[in-house]
């Protein structure tokens, strides 16, 4: 019996021991991961922060911060006057008309994460913006083990350019409608409303500054005959850069829909010589609906004419379900080579007629731009493509040269034109009373502005009511290119401005000078 009992006594000493030895590591455990949180908390590596938002991605590092509410509050200080946040990231597009969805994608790593004080349900967020500049952000809080911090979102990216905004409603109001802004070297699109405030934008910082690394062209909204909006603009494609050539940006056209979200992006059907996939040109772009549009390019033929061997062909392709339903070869018209405008004789070379807008008539047939040869001209839009009348520019009465943005008004017949006027350098702003449309012949020319500016390219005119909107181009001349867009009433008056504030040295080293003095296009759009 004192036997069995002293086996038992030691039997209970030997569970104890290996509890004590179980309490023991469990302990060790705790402390081990009390260690990692405070490790976490001093700054150890840890997961960026990995989230999007409006569907472009973006990848942080984290900047812990202590844990009480005075630091945070000293972070949310260092934001202040001076523009600075401790941990500040500039966001590449966002817009006001709706709300900002911010998605983590490793929300998982995290204990909690808001946005502006909205909590994340799972990965997602939806919050509204009020504003959007470059002292305007959406603040991202997080907090993982014991470390907390703030993301601040910088509403508009740091590098976009600076605008000043003028306003004179003493001059009449505002006409309906938003200002769509694009760019020839900067890749920058901006919807603006009438108060001069951001709408919209979207924007790739470059640090390419030569001339080969163009911009995004031609931003504008759709009314699509199936009742939807859309929004498109141009894109470079790398793959095409060979094909370039000064005023030919080869690329894709990019339709949005109309909560800017990318729909497709848009390049030439195979037809006969074309492959599929071909570039289309930024200049213009027609819309139908997303299956159903007219699209623009160039594309070398071998001719034989004189003084000439290949040329930069314009061609035009209709596109419906995916099918050419209709193209246009400038080469297949003879007469077009014999109308070049002198003004260009020394810098056309292989771009004999440089088409740079397109519009659909109410009769169905195309009125297009071409700005070499000075000419408006209407095309049949059927197999024969036939010119079907010219409006001559290089004619006195005319007197149009490199013209930009052709436009048929079905309210009184008119045709519109931002006439660069190359040559004698002194851009209009032009409108053609038709007498015959049929004929293309010509009623009356009304001056609708003039005041010594000169824009040697690009450029849009555009109407709203009454009033008038020019959209500026590539100014003249380094001394005065600060213009962008202006709305004037019927006689005149300056009621609404936007222009460039001046270029900073570090700016320019970023962008190039020439970013700063040329928009593509600068349109009003209801």
């Amino acid at each position: 019996m004192v036997r069995l009992a002293s086996r038992l006594r030691l039997a209970r000493n030997g569970l104890s021991l290996l509890v004590l030895l179980a309490l023991v590591l469990l302990l060790a455990c705790q402390s081990g991961s009390e260690q990692k949180k405070n490790d976490s908390s001093q700054g150890a590596a840890q997961p960026p922060l990995k989230f999007s938002v409006n569907g472009v991605g973006y990848s942080r590092a984290l900047k812990s911060a202590a844990a009480d509410s005075a630091n945070q509050a000293a972070d949310s200080a260092k934001l202040g006057s001076a523009n600075q946040a401790a941990d500040t990231l500039d966001l590449l597009t966002l817009s006001t008309e709706f709300n900002a969805q911010i998605v983590v994608h490793n929300y998982k790593d995290f204990d909690s994460l808001a946005v502006d004080g909205v909590a994340l349900k799972d990965s997602m967020a939806s919050v509204p913006v009020s504003r959007i500049a470059k002292d305007a952000f959406l603040t991202l809080s997080w907090k993982r083990g014991g470390s907390r911090g703030s993301l601040f979102l910088r509403t508009l990216h740091k590098l976009v350019p600076n605008m000043t905004v003028t306003q004179d409603l003493s001059k009449g109001p505002m006409s309906a409608g938003d200002f769509y802004l694009s760019y020839v070297y900067l890749r920058l699109i901006q919807k603006i409303g009438n108060n001069g405030q951001y709408l919209f934008y979207r924007f790739e910082p470059m640090v390419d500054t030569s001339k080969n690394c163009t911009g995004w062209w031609d931003f504008k909204k759709h009314h699509g005959d199936d009742g939807k909006i859309y929004y498109s603009y141009h894109e470079p494609d790398s793959t095409y850069a060979s094909w370039r050539f000064n005023g030919f940006n080869p690329g894709k056209r990019v339709l949005l829909d109309e909560s800017y979200n990318k729909l497709k992006e848009i390049q030439l059907e195979a037809v006969d010589s074309i492959q599929e996939g071909y570039p289309v040109d930024g200049h213009d772009f027609y819309l139908f609906n997303s299956e159903h549009y007219i699209l623009m390019s160039y594309i070398d033929r071998v001719v034989n004419v004189k003084d000439r061997d290949t040329v930069a062909s314009a061609y035009i392709q209709e596109v419906d379900s995916g099918k050419v339903v209709f193209d246009w070869w400038s080469v297949d018209h003879d007469t077009l080579f014999s109308m070049l405008d002198p003004v260009f004789d020394t810098t056309a070379g292989k771009d004999y007629v440089h088409m740079n807008s397109i519009d659909v008539l109410p009769d169905s047939n195309l009125l297009c731009s071409f700005r070499h040869i000075s000419s408006v001209l209407k095309i049949q839009r059927d197999s024969a493509g036939k010119i079907l009348w010219r409006l001559d520019g290089t004619s006195s009465s005319n007197a149009f040269h490199g013209q930009h943005f052709a436009r048929y008004h079905d309210d009184d017949g008119s045709i519109t034109l931002f006439n660069n006027d190359n040559g004698p350098n002194n851009t209009q702003l032009l409108r053609f009373n038709m007498g015959d449309m049929d004929k293309g012949s010509v009623k009356n020319k009304t001056v609708l502005r003039n005041d010594g500016y000169f824009a040697q390219a690009c450029g849009a005119l555009t109407f709203s009511g009454k009033n008038v909107i020019a959209g500026w181009g590539i100014p003249g001349d380094t001394t005065s290119f600060r213009r962008l867009v202006a709305e004037y009433n019927s006689t005149g008056g300056l009621i609404f401005s936007l222009e460039r504030d001046s270029v900073k040295v570090s700016e320019e080293k970023i962008f190039g000078a020439t970013a700063f003095m040329a928009t593509y296009r600068a349109a009003k759009y209801e």
